[in-house]
């Protein structure tokens, strides 16, 4: 059988062999995107990618999260507060918790808004239909890190020692002391074991939920700035400053550093697709690129020009598109996952879909559905 021009062509030696990709159709939803440098919120149409009109807020925007009830939650750390979106991209509600926050989460169930202050040293709770604050919780120090379990629990981490706190559903439970302070922790998937990364010590330190003792003291190439679980959390990924790789960690039974592979100038943030087949995007911290690593095969299979210092990655709930929000150069890249075509020997199996511009210093976002 012959080619013609109208059908595909067979792609290089070591590249997967494919038909072109059936055109992108959207996503049924929008990104709402915290741009840090205005005191706005972007909003983009993720069926026809265009800018809409910002949502005015009254200071500037670091983190933007989806509720389960057709709400958003934005957090703006200088005025202490946080604002409601709804479905249709107003703001309908503000709430100020303190004079400063320094991180929001929302609850597993999302009944409540957890946040810390550090300027008052304070843990705060508050109902996220009302943004009324039920609790408040006395930190011994400032608190740096925060993260929540799927039963509820919460872990923060604090300057000085002991540097951990954990509260069991709410309540405050135990302290505990890492050797070294802490930077970003998270919860194991199951909510067993809290990874509490020490970027000092180019280390992780795992301790079991809700005891807080110690299981294992793993040591990295590089500094832990950078936390990544892959789709099913059977996978932790690490970047930070020290290498120019990733660090690929077992966090379950045998609780050790796999594998160290190169990935790139300068990688900082990260993201994993969550369906087949399965993709780990690291972008430059300082630079431009975007690379993408096969999880299986542990390969780089492309690497694409994104735009300036990358800050942020988020993945449509379809995995159909990765967005990458670039905070030296005001835009957002997008790019179509299910159009990468793999190249293990030249790299450029992956190429950008479109750009938009965003606002300024883009840093945090959220896909929200269409209602």
């Amino acid at each position: 059988m012959f080619l013609t021009r109208r059908r595909c062509l067979s792609v290089a030696a070591l590249s997967l062999v494919a038909c072109s990709p059936k055109k992108g159709t959207g996503y049924p939803g929008y990104v709402l995107i915290a741009t840090s440098g205005d005191t706005t919120l972007a909003v983009v149409d993720l069926l026809s990618f265009k800018l809409l009109d910002p949502i005015l807020l009254d200071a500037s925007p670091t983190a933007v999260m989806a509720g389960g009830n057709q709400h958003s939650y934005v957090l703006t750390p200088a005025s202490g507060s946080v604002h409601v979106i709804d479905s249709s991209l107003k703001r309908v509600a503000s709430g100020k918790f303190s004079d400063e926050l320094s991180a929001l989460l929302l609850s597993p169930d999302g009944r409540n808004l957890l946040a810390i202050s550090a300027t008052s040293r304070e843990f705060i709770v508050a109902e996220a239909a009302s943004l009324a604050v039920l609790h408040r919780y006395k930190l011994r120090s400032e608190p740096i890190s925060l993260d929540v379990n799927v039963a509820g629990d919460v872990a923060i981490g604090l300057r000085g020692a002991p540097n951990l706190v954990f509260f069991r559903r709410g309540v405050a439970g135990r302290e505990a002391a890492v050797d070294g302070e802490p930077g970003s922790i998270r919860f194991r998937r199951d909510g067993k074991a809290l990874i509490v990364a020490k970027p000092a010590a180019h280390s992780l330190s795992i301790l079991t939920v809700p005891n807080m003792q110690l299981m294992a003291d793993l040591p990295l190439a590089m500094q832990p700035d950078n936390l990544c679980f892959n789709a099913d959390g059977g996978q932790l990924f690490v970047t930070g400053d020290g290498m120019d790789a990733v660090a690929i960690v077992f966090p379950y039974q045998t609780l050790e550093v796999e594998q160290t592979i190169l990935a790139g100038r300068s990688p900082g943030v990260m993201a994993c697709s969550n369906a087949p087949p399965y993709f780990l995007f690291v972008a430059s911290s300082d630079g431009s690129d975007l690379s993408i690593l096969d999880i299986e095969t542990r390969r780089v299979v492309g690497i694409v020009g994104v735009g300036l210092r990358p800050s942020f990655i988020a993945i449509t709930p379809d995995n159909q598109y990765a967005l990458i929000l670039n905070r030296g150069s005001n835009d957002m890249a997008v790019i179509r996952i299910t159009a990468i075509r793999p190249s293990y020997q030249k790299k450029n199996g992956v190429a950008l879909y479109t750009m938009l511009p965003v606002g300024t210093t883009p840093v945090h976002a959220a896909v929200i559905n269409r209602v």
